[in-house]
């Protein structure tokens, strides 16, 4: 990285930025070491050939868009995992990418390398098939595979659209399955009977254990190749998702349950980001939009950047989608035992001047590959989310309002005195405010961000934004 592209400016920074400790935790001095988390929910695993409808099957049952879908085979590529209740039963249900692929990025062997780590840790296999292509050579190899582990195992005979493909989806009882059900993933038919058919060989599992959708989430967004997958991996201790060299290898968003000191989490690894005019093709277009969909639904953003790159257009892009959904976020400096000789305190005066409206954000210097300060990081996410889980008492809240505008009152708009009377907090995550004012449409843009910027550092949620809705007072 060029010394122009972090050249300190003139004034000092304005806000505090924490930075974390230079040295590693060692997870083993700690009683509960932070990892990936072993529930006891079954898993069910939706296996099989390229091309036969596995994503599909995966979105139906979960009645959500999750996994990517294309007509061209190969493009899913990692575990991708989502809790689920199967006929009153819960579960966790695994999309896996096809057996037999040849991808045309020479990522062949990464993709059945984690094929082969679904199957084995797999409570049931659901061997899905195409009723339309019949019974393929490669269908018998497959079943014959997963045969060898000797476990709960079904049929789904997927596209059974038309005459002919219901006609052939008895030539899959050759299999020696004695559970084949037929099914469509796109017209949504025979996916009670689906859920039925697992349920009846699914074991019984007593744990209530959080569901994902209660516990934090975390989304790692930012550009191709700066080490998202890395990082998460580095926390799971395993090959959770597929890293590469090669840009665009992720794909899903792919969930990972991870825990840390009691306290669970979701660790949201996004496709990577970059600029164009428009996508190369469907499976780039729909890369972008999950994760546009993990940016909007995390409670908190890891925007993870490349020491030696910079920050370029695609970051700034981002930082303006990031604020625009008024997330809480840690700047995540990846890679930076690259950037020896490189000082951090030059590089946060960098970080300001070219993300300016992120100058509250903590940062952190990391290295997914060592694995140094990862879970560092984490501990700041999630004390972003518990700061903006803060329900303020509105006691507390009505005399920062009133300081806030003591010190700086509403400029006279036309002839009008508008002035702030009392307000409440009516939602987190983000704290949303709605201050009851008079005259609130003469309150000028400048004003609002004040009032925002001041209210934070009153109420010590000087790290997180907040939302402020206001609206002329009833009475």
């Amino acid at each position: 990285m060029g010394t122009t592209k972090i050249a300190p400016r003139s004034v000092p920074i304005r806000h505090k930025i924490k930075q974390l400790p230079s040295s590693p935790i060692s997870a083993a001095r700690r009683e509960n070491t932070p990892g990936l988390v072993q529930t006891n929910y079954p898993t069910v695993a939706l296996v099989g050939r390229p091309n036969v409808g596995k994503s599909s099957i995966f979105n139906a049952l979960l009645k959500r868009e999750i996994s990517i879908t294309d007509a061209r085979a190969g493009t899913t590529r990692d575990r991708v995992l989502h809790p689920i209740v199967l006929d009153g039963k819960p579960c966790d249900l695994m999309d896996t990418g096809g057996i037999g692929i040849v991808d045309a990025q020479m990522l062949s062997a990464e993709i059945e390398s984690q094929i082969q780590k679904a199957i084995h840790a797999a409570t049931i296999l659901v061997h899905v098939v195409d009723a339309q292509d019949g019974l393929t050579p490669l269908d018998r190899e497959v079943s014959a595979r997963l045969r060898k582990l000797n476990r709960p195992m079904l049929i789904a005979a997927n596209k059974i659209e038309g005459k002919e493909a219901k006609i052939s989806v008895s030539e899959f009882s050759e299999l020696g399955i004695d559970l084949v059900i037929p099914v469509s993933a796109l017209h949504r038919q025979g996916l009670d009977d689906l859920e039925e058919a697992i349920a009846s060989i699914m074991p019984l599992c007593d744990e209530r254990g959080e569901q994902w959708e209660e516990i934090p989430r975390i989304a790692v967004v930012g550009r191709r190749n700066v080490g998202k997958s890395s990082f998460c991996n580095a926390l799971a201790k395993e090959e959770r998702t597929i890293v590469s060299s090669i840009p665009g290898t992720t794909r899903d968003s792919v969930d990972v349950l991870l825990e840390k000191d009691n306290q669970q989490f979701v660790l949201v690894d996004t496709a990577g980001l970059r600029r164009m005019k428009e996508p190369e093709g469907p499976v780039e277009f729909f890369s972008q939009v999950r994760t546009e969909r993990a940016l909007r639904r995390c409670d908190v953003v890891i925007l993870m950047l490349a020491s030696k790159e910079g920050i370029s257009t695609t970051d700034r892009k981002l930082c303006d989608q990031i604020t625009e959904e008024c997330k809480p976020v840690l700047i995540v400096v990846n890679k930076w035992d690259e950037s020896k000789g490189v000082d951090t305190g030059v590089y946060l005066k960098y970080i300001e001047e070219r993300l300016p409206a992120l100058r509250h954000s903590p940062v952190a210097f990391t290295s997914a590959i060592t694995g140094t300060r990862c879970w560092q990081a984490i501990d700041v996410a999630l004390d972003l989310y518990r700061q903006s889980s803060v329900l303020v008492p509105t006691p507390v809240l009505n005399k920062a309002i009133e300081r806030a505008e003591f010190e700086h009152e509403p400029p006279a708009n036309k002839g009008f005195k508008p002035r702030l009377l009392y307000g409440v907090q009516v939602a987190v995550r983000p704290p949303t405010l709605v201050i009851n004012c008079r005259h609130s449409d003469k309150i000028d843009k400048k004003y609002g961000r004040y009032l925002q910027n001041r209210l934070r550092e009153i109420l010590g949620l000087d790290e997180i934004p907040i939302r402020i809705f206001l609206r002329d007072s009833p009475r």
